[in-house]
């Protein structure tokens, strides 16, 4: 598929930019970078196990996954987060703990960076299935139903390694309550992972 330059118009040819291979304009500097994708997934715990949902889209139609989804970019990824899971399963969150940062190559679509959160349901909140699930559910971390994305393996097996996760305390039972509160939260100030300084 052929690509154009956004200032000139005139088809992009293959150059060496930075030690890649990458489509640039030969008649000025625009340089089509075929940046990542940002998504988000959120671990959220209840008694009982973590909340899932069952796909009614593709990819992964019918298979189980966290809630989660592309961030924007007028938002930041924690908002993102909390966005997803009201889309998704119905629920306010509250964020308590980054899991981990993960890259996620694809073929034939761009790569993805993801953000995994770890989080608990605003008190009154209550999960049902959103427009993209067909059923949500409760699972125990060590007996998953089967996950659409690799990547979802890759957050629970962190989240049970995390010491202080429910999967670690061994909570039994399933317990919730009516949903209410419109938003998540940012983590607090003490459990939110320190930004880095952009360098001059």
């Amino acid at each position: 598929m052929s690509h154009y330059c956004l200032k000139c118009g005139t088809e992009l040819v293959t150059r060496v930019i930075e030690g890649r291979d990458v489509e640039a304009c030969p008649q000025d500097d625009f340089v089509l970078w075929h940046d990542p994708k940002v998504t988000t997934a959120v671990v959220v715990e209840v008694d009982g196990g973590v909340v899932l949902g069952r796909r009614a889209i593709e990819p992964g139609l019918g298979l189980w996954c966290l809630p989660g989804g592309f961030v924007n970019d007028d938002e930041g990824p924690w908002e993102a987060a909390a966005r997803e899971c009201m889309e998704e399963i119905c629920a306010a969150v509250e964020l308590t703990r980054l899991i981990g940062v993960y890259h996620i190559p694809k073929r034939g679509a761009p790569s993805m960076v993801g953000i995994a959160y770890q989080a608990k349901l605003v008190d009154g909140s209550r999960p049902s299935p959103g427009t993209e699930m067909l059923e949500v559910g409760v699972f125990p971390p060590d007996a998953l139903p089967p996950l659409a994305f690799p990547s979802h393996h890759q957050v629970l097996a962190e989240y049970r390694a995390l010491p202080t996760s429910l999967a670690k305390a061994g909570a039994v039972g399933s317990r919730i309550g009516v949903a209410k509160a419109p938003r998540g939260r940012r983590p607090s100030r003490a459990q939110a992972p320190s930004r880095p300084r952009r360098r001059s």
